[in-house]
């Protein structure tokens, strides 16, 4: 049996539902985290932006640039 790694998207508490993205309103499968402040249900598009803007600002020290 497989170990736990906490890096799948279900580990890290989102899910694929069927739903509206928040950020640019596209109706179609979203990928959303239940219980995280607004946005939190977005489209694969807007997931991806996302993820790159976090990860931007976390290289730079919380959004200081």
């Amino acid at each position: 049996m497989r170990e736990p790694t906490k890096n799948s998207p279900q580990d890290r508490g989102e899910v694929v539902i069927a739903g509206v993205c928040q950020v640019c309103g596209v109706e179609g499968d979203t990928i959303a985290v239940p219980g995280a402040s607004a946005p939190n249900a977005f489209c694969p598009r807007c997931a991806i932006e996302y993820g790159e803007a976090a990860g931007e600002e976390d290289a730079h020290g919380g959004g200081e640039i």
